[in-house]
């Protein structure tokens, strides 16, 4: 089988585009932004530091704060927004409405290029984020999560395959499955999996607390999942 890796990271960057920067000029937004509120602390790093390390197929990552519109976002258009981009002006939206567009569109048309390449063609995609460690004052109780749809039975795989190796070099760390979110909740693997067969496609969401970065620094945790995600697909 033709395995292929494909990398994301839809809340890599806090930043606002500038035509939309009216809209944060209040300091409830500024407040926001440099939080977990505002993107995924950390996981740019480790996105970054996971392609150099493992040479994907394809990698992408956001470009602007999910404070503005959420790349994670599928079902409903509203969802999208935060409060501080739910009444834009309609030429502001639009231009929010093409930047999902193209980072999505641009994903599933590297996809299905390589797919048609090769009938026996299986792509990884793992979504790279991570998770505050408390929130509305309960404490996560895991450094990792695996999220995945337990119906597809390659993503099963694959999530205990990954846990164990991750668990080879680091005894201690606490891997949960389908935690703090669950995998099958909406989100752009799941608009994935409604296109593309189990036998084509993994799509993994790989959740890290953020209280990690304050142990390791990016690299040494990239190191570790590089190791494990070679081991449990190539």
């Amino acid at each position: 089988m033709n395995r292929l890796l494909f990398l994301s990271c839809e809340h890599a960057s806090r930043a606002i585009p500038r035509n939309l920067s009216f809209y944060f000029q209040n300091p409830e937004a500024q407040r926001l932004l440099p939080t977990h509120r505002g993107y995924d602390i950390g996981a740019a790093e480790v996105f970054r530091r996971l392609a150099q390390i493992l040479q994907p197929t394809y990698a992408t990552e956001g470009s602007y704060s999910r404070l503005a519109i959420d790349l994670n976002r599928n079902s409903n258009k509203n969802h999208r927004y935060s409060a501080f981009t739910s009444s834009i002006s309609p030429e502001a939206k639009n231009f929010l409405e093409n930047y999902f567009d193209n980072y999505r569109n641009a994903f599933w048309e590297a996809a299905s290029r390589e797919l048609q390449k090769q009938n026996d063609t299986q792509i990884l995609h793992l979504s790279i984020h991570s998770f505050t460690p408390v929130l509305n004052g309960v404490e996560r109780n895991a450094d990792f999560g695996l999220l995945y749809d337990p119906s597809r039975k390659t993503e099963s795989a694959f999530a205990a395959s990954m846990k164990n190796h991750l668990r080879e070099n680091r005894a201690e760390w606490r891997i949960r499955f389908n935690y703090p979110y669950l995998g099958k909740t909406d989100g752009h693997t799941t608009a994935l999996r409604k296109c593309l067969p189990p036998e084509k496609y993994i799509g993994i969401e790989l959740e890290m607390n953020q209280a990690l970065f304050q142990r390791f620094d990016s690299r040494e945790i990239a190191v570790f999942l590089a190791a494990a995600i070679q081991k449990s697909y190539f």
